[in-house]
């Protein structure tokens, strides 16, 4: 998740994000210095999170007052090298495809 409000914590995360669905695990991350937070939040069943990245992406999610971007999250492969789709990036980490069935699914 990104674009997040500087005012949203994790409670602030976890509330906004359970309208959508069983979050099971959920963290705001440093803001690093930038005007906005990002944080990533895993939900018990992969279609709440396919859900929420085709619906919230580019949208405001209730009880926020801007846009946000919404994304599966993607692991950088061992190398280093290529990210994304044909780049030699790997699904990892527990972290799931927007194509695959399963649980623990992870929008970032």
């Amino acid at each position: 998740i990104a674009d997040l409000p500087m005012e949203v914590d994790d409670d602030m995360l976890k509330q906004v994000f359970s309208e959508y669905g069983t979050v099971t695990w959920s963290r705001v991350l440093d803001s690093g210095g930038k005007p906005n937070k990002a944080a990533i939040v895993e939900f018990a069943d992969i279609e709440e999170a396919k859900w929420c990245v085709e619906n919230l992406d580019g949208n405001i999610p209730q009880g926020l007052s801007t846009p946000i971007q919404v994304m599966f999250k993607r692991s950088r492969s061992k190398d280093g090298g290529g990210k994304g789709y044909g780049g030699g990036g790997k699904w990892g980490n527990n972290a799931f495809s927007p194509y695959s069935k399963g649980k623990g699914a992870k929008p970032y």
